[in-house]
């Protein structure tokens, strides 16, 4: 039965988080679109202008970086880190007590 109930909560949020990005990026896209449309018309400032450009620059890093470390595997197995860092901080806990 507690099985039952933690899927359902996975499927209630992954269900949330999917359709507020949707949404999301539903308005982003309207905004752009409205901006492209009213930049030749000389209806908006310049000054808008660069900084939805720096604004999409910036998103696309990001996107790409997401989609970079999501090919690579970084996201296959997300409790491998946590055990590394473990790992780390008991060798470098033996060399201060060795004093190297």
């Amino acid at each position: 039965m507690r099985g039952k109930k933690k899927e359902w909560i996975t499927f209630i949020m992954g269900t949330w988080v999917v359709f507020g990005v949707a949404f999301c990026g539903i308005t982003f896209v309207y905004k752009v679109y409205e901006i492209v449309n009213t930049v030749p018309r000389g209806e908006m400032m310049g000054f808008a202008v660069i900084q939805v450009v720096t604004y999409l620059l910036v998103a696309m890093g990001f996107f790409f970086l997401f989609l970079w470390s999501f090919l690579r595997g970084d996201f296959s197995d997300l409790e491998a880190s946590k055990y590394r860092i473990l790992e780390m901080e008991e060798r470098i806990s033996e060399m201060e007590r060795r004093g190297v």
